[in-house]
């Protein structure tokens, strides 16, 4: 997983899409934000605080915006260009290849886009940049509005604030199996003794909440059988050693994805197996 890029708001950018978005509403929609202007620039500079201290779970809904939540919330429901172009920014932005999988999970396409702070309470922020997040279907639904535990504190990873450090905490097991002349994966994750104390159950929140170790072992075997199928076609197009091969993939995902990616760790621990050759010949 590696923290998205997040859209230059100098000096107030964020603010002016809002403000063009805004600004494409009919009159019934327009008029009322247009008088609130300066509760939601103030909303603005709070998430803007928040996000500079890291203390988005103590940001609370404004009470002004949300007797506005039905216009506010229109800014997204219904598409205008100044919407599009928003969405567009955000996803061109992110390095080349990021965006080929959701990243909350890692296992597919983000095809929509999750409301960091749910736009049912927060519908100040229902286009802010940073409160976008491009995702899958499947962490969006999951997530809703679901953001905080009941003690307060945050379960899920910000996509453009939370800085992983580059440690491995993601592994996999690899299991053969005689009988099926098959190869299986098992994931687990475990506390690098380097990670930071607040950082660790927000981690472990995010993969439990969004149950990303099931879904991974369940992936696990197909996507064994498609690394084995693309070390073959390798091989028999003349390559050399599908140990180093695969070691490369494994870098360049890394590189790409973060070290955590799931199919990075399995790449990687696939190259390091002893077998990894008898796999590739019977692929």
């Amino acid at each position: 997983m590696k923290t998205l890029t997040a859209l230059q708001n100098v000096p107030t950018a964020y603010l002016d899409r809002y403000v063009a978005i805004r600004d494409k509403k009919k009159t019934a929609t327009k008029t009322p934000l247009i008088v609130a202007h300066d509760v939601i620039t103030q909303c603005y500079e709070d998430y803007a605080q928040a996000i500079a201290l890291g203390a988005l779970a103590g940001l609370v809904g404004n009470v002004q915006a949300a007797q506005l939540s039905g216009p506010l919330r229109a800014c997204y429901d219904s598409p205008t260009q100044p919407l599009r172009e928003l969405k567009q920014a955000i996803h061109e932005a992110q390095p080349k290849r990021l965006l080929k999988y959701c990243p909350m999970c890692g296992t597919t396409l983000p095809r929509t886009f999750d409301h960091y702070m749910p736009a049912v309470k927060f519908p100040e922020f229902a286009v802010h940049p940073l409160n976008l997040v491009p995702c899958c279907a499947t962490c969006n639904s999951t997530k809703d509005a679901d953001w905080l535990t009941p003690a307060g504190a945050r379960q899920y990873l910000h996509a453009y604030s939370d800085q992983l450090p580059d440690l491995q905490f993601l592994s996999v097991q690899l299991h053969e199996n005689a009988v099926l002349q098959g190869v299986g994966a098992t994931f687990s994750m475990q506390r690098p003794r380097a990670m930071p104390n607040a950082l660790w159950p927000l981690i472990v929140s995010h993969f439990t909440r969004l149950n990303l170790i099931a879904r991974y072992d369940e992936r696990g075997n197909d996507e064994i059988a498609e690394i084995l199928s693309v070390c073959r076609v390798h091989l028999d197009a003349g390559g050399p050693d599908a140990r180093t091969f695969l070691q490369g993939l494994a870098e360049d995902r890394k590189a790409v994805f973060g070290r955590n990616h799931w199919i990075a760790v399995l790449m990687e621990a696939m190259a390091q197996h002893p077998n990894l050759i008898n796999w590739v010949n019977a692929a």
